[in-house]
Order: C-alpha cells, then structure tokens, then sequence
C-alpha cells in the first residue's frame, strides 16, 4: 500500500472525481460514510451515545457535518461545534444547510468546551492540508478536547499533526485515540514522536481512483500481507531441505545462550532447511539440548567467541546477538566482517555495538547486507537526530552509501532500501517490547535469506511475519504475558495467512 502526501491526496481526489464522474460533496459523504460505519461497528448502541463533533472550516469539517447528520438519523445525541468564521468551503457550507434539524453552536478556537468523559468526541477540525503548526489561540478548543477524558476519534488526521513534515513537540495537537485516515497513511501517523497524537489507527478504502493511485510515484510505502504475498515463494512437491538452505547463527556468550537458542528456534520456524549455530563451547549442551533439530559448532574458549571460522558452506548468516564485547570477540569479529565473505548477512545486536564503535569497518561489511538496530544501537551508529524526519534522512544516506538494507525498530517498524525506498510495517503490538524479540527476528531474516529470498524481501517478510506471530498470540496470551518464545509458536499461523493470500493471487 502506498503512503501518500498530502499534495499527492489532493491530486488523486482531483482525479477520483473526474475519473469516476462524482462531485465533491458526494465524494465527502463517501467518506463521511466510511467514519460512520466504523463508529457504528465500535458502538453498536450508537443511539445510547452522546456525540461531541467539533467541525473546522473547510471539508474536514464538512466530514464532521455529515457524521453529525448520519449520527442523528440513529438518534444518537450529538453537539455539534463549528469554528465560527466568515468563510467556508462550498461543501461545508452544503453540508451545514442539510444539518438543519440540528443546532449548531459556533465557537472560537480560544474557547473552552465542557465535555462529559461519558461522551464520544470526534475531531474533525484539520485533514491532512494543514501546513503549519496551530497558534497558541487554538489552545481553548485543543486542551478541552485533550483534557476532557472522553474517547476521541479523528477524522483523516489529529488536528495539528502535520502530515508531511516534523510537527514541534510544543504543538497543539488533538491526542486521538484512534485516527480514520482515507485510503492511504500519512507518514506522520506512522512515526514514533507523534505517539501522543496516534495512539492508533486505521486506513479506510472509500474507493478513490485505483489508477490514479496506481500511477502516483513514491518512495513510501505501507507493508501489509497482500504486499508480502506477491513475493511469497510457495513450496514444491519434489523441494528439499537442501532448496532451503543452510542458516547459521553465530552468537552467544556466558549467560546469553537464550538468545541463540530463540533466533534458531525462529528461523527453523521460517522454514530454513539446516540450520547451525556457532558459540562458545559452554553453548553445546544447552542447545543442543533446546533445539536438538539444530547444528552447534563451538569455538576453542567456553565464555565468549575468540575466533570465528573460514565459512563457506552457508547460504546466510546472523550474527551478533548475544555475542559481548570482549576484545577477543571485538577481533574475531573485525577479522571476520574483513574477510569480504559474499554470503549474505544480517547484523544484529553486538555485532552492530562493536561496527559502531570503528566506522572504518563498514567498508567491509559486505553490500545487501542486513542491518537491525534497535533504536540505541542505531544512534551509535548514526549519532543523534533531532527529530524522526532527520533520522529518515540519516538513515536514508548511511544505507545509500554503504548499500545495506537497515530496519529501524519499533512500532511501524522502517525499512530502509539502499535506493531510498522506505517501507513502514503494519503488524505487531507493544507486547513485543521485550528481551528476546529482537534475537527471534534476526532469526527469521536469516531463514529468509537462506531460501532464496532476496535482501529487501527477507527483511520486509521477515518483519511483517514476526510481527503478524506477535498479533495472533496476544489474541489469546495478551500483551502483558507475551513472551518472544509464545512469537515463534505462532509463526506457522503467520505464514499460513500468507499462503492463502498467496493462493487468492494465483487463482
């Protein structure tokens, strides 16, 4: 799914309207429409519900008018506030004219509203045009919505939010805890520092024109299973475990063999053919012992990795986690990376900790290789970023200049191609955030890497999967009790979902 800015909205609502031969106003009650259901499918009682709907002057506001018009006919009790202004777009002012059964009180943004924390507040003051931050004359309005404890609801954006380009932490922003946007994320809604603002949200298909989204060029993309499907590779009846390759793991140190036995775990899950991990020789019995389906070589010191062997008979490697950073490992590992092996590899953890702290190797790690700092290990790496937009942009040119694929963690997890291509996920939840997780991950990638896929394939369905595991799993563990080894226990679910989308492509 694309994600598409807001000049690029306005171009393919021009074209919805042309292509499609409809006017604004009706394209507005499609959308208007689209909110309604999905407050009626929340609030299946809607008509026992007391609706605050604040409406700017423009057609975010006319969405506001039509749902408190469609409110209404439920019998819901509805409040309808319109910023009081000399003028209004065309369809606003329409859809005010069909409201007249309805009172409609006008207010100044300076304004305090009383709202009842029974109530249901949607916010339809700003869409995605805004394109600078609100005047502090907007904090009566703002605050009383954020300060009244009822369930909030925005329509297409926060208001406030700024969908293109950094908004201040000063701002005054709506805090909705859940967002309708229209047809297409914005990139603000997606990006760690707006958490406050976007608690969550959900993309409503109110059917603009395919082909002029079709023919919209971006670098911005959304990750969601029919995208992972297209690329899925579906298993044949004469395969073997040698068409699956050969996965080795290279990590673990005293005290950390857990996560080598995660990520080998994960990536037998992921469908590796063999996999092997290498690791101080006091990881033998314990994981062979764990995961006796696997291969354990061990290196001559028991604590810690001293060396790392001449390889040649994998088709991928991770490495790195749960490694340390003892000088002997820091050496092993530099001799490694400087070996200029063509195997593909996905860095993790201290392997990333000990690159970072001697810039000059990333010349030898090899091209397409895969990185996945956490945020921490990313900031070593890059250094500090003063908001989200020039992390993007940092990231963007490290991965450009070195040609690695580099996921940046989190929720909606990015991923940065060496092209400048960003793909953000769409799967996973806050029961992640947990020691472990990322060890199952590097786990999966590798898998990926093994059988075939290519770099930008194996971290985009690497990621979506892990996170898609994670999902299933809290249905019935929940987020509080979600551990990363109840993540792999799930993963067959995750790829079953995608070979049924698959199979739907393909017939």
């Amino acid at each position: 799914m694309k994600i598409l800015s807001a000049q690029q909205m306005r171009s393919v609502d021009g074209e919805t309207l042309k292509d499609q031969g409809v006017n604004s106003l009706d394209l507005m009650e499609r959308a208007a429409t689209g909110v309604f259901e999905e407050v009626k499918r929340l609030h299946p009682k809607v008509e026992c519900e007391t609706f605050y709907i604040f409406c700017g002057k423009g057609n975010n506001g006319g969405d506001g008018l039509v749902l408190a018009r469609l409110l209404s006919q439920e019998q819901a009790v509805v409040e309808v506030y319109l910023i009081d202004v000399e003028e209004y777009s065309a369809d606003n002012l329409a859809n005010q004219k069909r409201l007249s059964n309805q009172v409609i009180q006008k207010i100044n943004p300076e304004e305090q509203v009383v709202i009842p924390s029974s109530a249901i507040v949607l916010d339809c003051l700003f869409g995605y045009g805004l394109n600078t931050v609100l005047t502090a004359e907007w904090n009566g309005i703002i605050s009383s919505i954020n300060g009244c404890g009822a369930r909030i609801y925005s329509v297409d954006m926060p208001s406030g939010l700024l969908a293109d380009k950094n908004t201040p932490p000063e701002a005054l922003v709506v805090r909705a805890d859940l967002v309708f946007t229209f047809q297409a994320p914005k990139l603000a809604l997606l990006l760690p520092e707006n958490q406050w603002y976007v608690k969550d949200f959900k993309v409503l298909d109110i059917n603009l024109s395919r082909l002029a989204i079709d023919e919209t060029e971006t670098n911005l993309f959304y990750v969601d299973q029919l995208l992972v499907a297209a690329f899925y590779r579906k298993r044949r009846k004469f395969d073997h475990k040698g068409t699956f390759g050969h996965t080795l793991i290279i990590g673990g140190s005293k005290g950390k063999m857990g996560a080598v036995q995660l990520a080998l775990r994960a990536a037998l899950r992921a469908g590796c053919g063999l996999a092997t991990a290498y690791v101080p020789a006091s990881g033998n019995t314990i994981l062979q012992t764990a995961v006796p389906e696997a291969m354990i070589l061990t290196d001559p010191e028991t604590d810690f990795i001293s060396q790392i062997p001449n390889i040649t008979s994998y088709q991928s490697i991770g490495i790195g986690i749960g490694m340390g950073t003892t000088q002997y490992t820091i050496d092993a590992l530099k001799v490694f990376i400087s070996t200029k092996s063509n195997t593909p590899l996905v860095l993790d953890a201290d392997a990333l900790n000990i690159l970072a702290r001697d810039p000059d190797l990333w010349a030898f790690v090899p091209a397409e290789s895969i990185l996945t700092p956490h945020p921490k290990e990313l900031s070593r790496i890059l250094g500090p970023w003063k908001d989200d937009f020039e992390k993007m942009e940092m990231v963007k040119a490290f991965a450009l200049k070195h040609q690695f694929y580099m996921l940046v963690k989190g929720a909606n997890s990015m991923m940065v191609m060496p092209d400048g291509t960003l793909y953000f996920n769409s799967t996973g939840n806050v029961g992640m955030a947990t020691g472990g997780s990322g060890d199952i991950l590097t786990g999966i990638i590798t898998a990926l890497l093994g059988q075939g896929y290519s770099s930008k394939q194996a971290l985009i369905m690497g990621v979506y999967i892990h996170g898609r595991a994670a999902d299933i799993a809290v249905e019935k563990i929940g987020v509080y009790s979600l551990l990363p080894s109840d993540t792999i226990n799930y993963l067959s679910s995750a790829l079953i979902a995608i070979e049924q989308e698959y199979d739907g492509l393909v017939h």
